[in-house]
């Protein structure tokens, strides 16, 4: 019996192995798995939660100290992730608080661990441009922003207004700088910058019949009906990231489905119809420790009654050379690693790119009534008055407004979206210093709204990602007698005097690292942080009395 399979959870299983020994999909695991008896063993038990680390917070190495504290464990493959030692949504009493402020403060992410792969692979660079296609709810985005250590751009794309939402608030409760956040159908997403996309993550729907540790409804909603007719739109979403990506760009296309129709068949049949695409062995070092197969290279067709199809269209019409390359592919099955099933491709672009000369191709202007409906770079007097106040490093970010609203974001957002031309067509070319044709809803961190004259609110997601070149009017630094006085007390500030009406952020030194807290002045100090950042910076002052 597999190790994560123990005695006291037995009776908890018991009802999803019934269901499991009746499923269709053991039965198609007999076609995709040498050992689908030890793949089923596997596949029953609870996910153990997985997490990653912020690497951009000043204070990460105090949280790792306290998830070791808690008995996590390093996931070797995947810098920056962590195994806890507890089943997903099983945590203990005595970590429950601080466990859930450090990922509802965005200090971690709880993220199950195979699905960290992809933001691995994708060939980052500083400053690149990256489109993950189908981002919600957002936990591959924010991993493709931290490897890019906050800088370049991830557009974290979503069909759905709904979607969309939830990947707006990752954004958020992770404070990074470098995500935008826009709504289209992917299959029609414009190209940006103009030269296209470095790189694209095309982590596509798929029936999820690898999801059985954490979704056991699959046990008995899987068919292979399911996968045939997501096949289409699979081939369609691959189809356009290779349209709008730049010669030379990486692209990933990954699912966590086991049916090779939704996985290697994409592949093939992408291979097949687009010459501007090869395919590109995953090198074994970008992922040493964790165990995985091949990709298949051939593979039975089932209808919903579990018979194979002969002469399917699903893997009769590829070359032998194509099918042969399929073997590159990797796919995590369950009972591999200890973690949960996925399927992962990595695909190089070639093309040569059309010569727009010789087109007729129609330019479209910025129309100015449209940009109240989008934020723009902060250049008026707000900019003027926050350097003043709060003193922000703009050297290697970007400010923008919309509303009252300020915004702060990645250099590149402005210079390698913003200015940039975008295609949204072969003919059709929209100029620079506008959004659309992209659908852009929202851009960067809340850093600060405004109030009134030089009364500027700074956010409790934007104090984790500005940049200070040096103390402004409204920053001081104070030490962790008065942070608790403030922490209990709301107690005046013996040692500034009086301070001005309006928000101020204080600074202290603290387990070698800088910790923020921001305060509105009013008639009383009050505290401008939410709930769980109260747990955090109560734990940090863990002592004190």
């Amino acid at each position: 019996m597999h190790e994560c399979l123990r005695s006291d959870m037995a009776d908890d299983l018991r009802p999803w192995r019934e269901q499991a020994l009746d499923s269709s999909l053991l039965k198609a695991m007999s076609y995709w798995s040498d050992n689908p008896e030890e793949w089923l063993e596997a596949a029953l038990p609870r996910l153990p939660e997985t997490i990653r680390i912020n690497p951009l917070r000043r204070e990460k190495i105090w949280v790792k100290e306290q998830i070791e504290k808690m008995g996590a464990k390093r996931i070797g493959w995947c810098p920056n992730a962590w195994k806890m030692p507890w089943v997903r949504g099983k945590i203990p009493p005595e970590h429950r608080s601080l466990f859930i402020a450090l990922h509802e403060t965005g200090r971690i992410t709880r993220q199950e661990a195979v699905s960290m792969i992809p933001s691995l692979l994708l060939d980052l660079k500083q400053d690149d441009v990256v489109l993950d296609m189908c981002a919600s709810p957002g936990s591959k985005s924010t991993h493709i922003a931290e490897i890019l250590n906050g800088t370049g751009v991830v557009i974290a794309n979503d069909v759905s207004k709904k979607r969309t939402n939830t990947l707006v608030a990752n954004a958020q409760r992770a404070s990074l700088p470098n995500l935008l956040i826009v709504q289209h159908d992917g299959r029609y997403i414009p190209r940006v910058p103009g030269a296209g996309y470095d790189a694209i993550l095309v982590d596509a729907p798929c029936t999820g019949s690898a999801t059985t540790r954490k979704n056991p409804d699959v046990w008995t909603k899987w068919l292979p009906s399911g996968g045939k007719t997501l096949h289409s739109l699979q081939i369609d979403l691959l189809l356009r990231a290779i349209k709008v990506a730049r010669s030379g760009a990486s692209i990933v296309y990954s699912t966590c489905s086991l049916d090779p129709i939704e996985n290697e068949a994409v592949i093939a049949r992408i291979l097949e119809q687009d010459e501007d695409v090869e395919i590109e062995e995953i090198s074994k070092e970008q992922l040493e420790g964790l165990s995985y197969q091949n990709g298949m290279t051939e593979w039975v067709v089932l209808d919903d009654n579990m018979n194979p199809i002969e002469n399917s269209e699903f893997n009769t019409s590829v070359n032998p050379k194509i099918m042969k390359s399929l073997n590159q592919c990797i796919r995590i099955h369950q009972d591999d690693s200890g973690h949960g099933g996925f399927f992962v491709a990595k695909l190089r672009v070639k093309r040569i790119d059309e010569d727009t000369n010789q087109l007729d191709v129609r330019r479209i202007s910025s129309n100015p009534n449209r940009k109240g409906e989008f934020p723009i770079p902060c250049i008026d007097d707000d900019l003027t008055t926050i350097m003043e106040i709060h003193s922000p490093d703009i050297e290697f970010a970007s400010v923008w407004k919309k509303g009252k609203r300020i915004l702060w974001g990645s250099r590149p957002m402005k210079e390698r979206v913003w200015e940039m031309e975008t295609q949204s067509r072969i003919d059709r070319i929209h100029d620079g210093e506008q959004w659309p044709p992209l659908k852009v809803l929202h851009l960067g961190i809340r850093a600060w709204e405004s109030r009134d004259k030089r009364a500027y609110r700074l956010s409790s997601e934007g104090l984790h990602s500005i940049h200070l070149k040096g103390l402004g009017e409204r920053v001081h630094r104070i030490d962790e007698d008065e942070a608790f006085r403030i922490m209990n007390e709301s107690s005046p500030i013996e040692n500034l005097g009086n301070l001005a009406p309006g928000g101020h952020l204080l600074l202290i030194e603290k387990h070698n690292s800088e910790w923020r807290i921001p305060i509105w002045v009013g008639e009383r100090i009050s505290r401008m942080w939410k709930q769980q950042e109260d747990v955090i910076l109560r734990k940090m002052l863990e002592g004190k009395s």
